[in-house]
């Protein structure tokens, strides 16, 4: 039997002047074939299944690193780090030098924007030039993919007064993080 991948790679490829298909549109045809009836994708691999959150505000840090949890009101609680050990964080891991929260992040459905309380919170000094924390003023989550209790990805841009976050996030969860 033929893989529904391989039908449309055939489509397409007899679309086009050219009968090869990049890897690009692949991975394309791969995000449609896994999504969710809502066209939001269940699988996320490559760049997607990486984090680069770069916050710019008293100086510039790249995040490199998310967990996310579910609240008890159903949205989604994601941690982005820099700084620190991988593996779900516990009350007795190390503190990390940068964490950025997304504190009630909607469980995605679709691909449509949306928003959440944001905070960065500063343990080294440097980001924020002084305050341990600082709220988002401005925060906008485009969904990438999800698969419930797996991972979350979005890109992520957050405004700060003064500054910026903007990137990508792919977020695995832990049940520490669960309310």
């Amino acid at each position: 039997m033929i893989s529904r991948r391989v039908v449309l790679l055939l489509a397409l490829g007899a679309c086009g002047d050219d009968a090869t298909t990049s890897p690009d549109a692949a991975v394309a045809i791969d995000a449609a074939i896994d999504a969710a009836p809502g066209g939001l994708p269940t699988t996320c691999t490559g760049a997607c299944a990486t984090t680069s959150l770069t916050a710019m505000i008293s100086s510039t840090r790249t995040f490199d690193l998310a967990y996310y949890g579910v609240n008890a009101t159903g949205t989604l609680h994601v941690e982005v780090y820099k700084g620190m050990q991988p593996g779900c964080p516990t009350m007795s891991s190390p503190t990390p030098d940068y964490t950025l929260i997304l504190g009630a992040v909607p469980a995605p459905t679709s691909t449509a924007m949306t928003t959440s309380p944001g905070n960065v919170l500063d343990y080294q000094g440097d980001l924020l030039g002084g305050p341990l924390g600082k709220a988002a003023s401005s925060v906008m989550l485009t969904p990438v993919a999800y698969q419930a209790g797996t991972f979350l990805a979005l890109d992520a841009t957050l405004a700060f007064d003064p500054g910026t976050a903007t990137g990508h996030v792919y977020a695995t969860h832990c049940a520490s993080l669960d309310d």
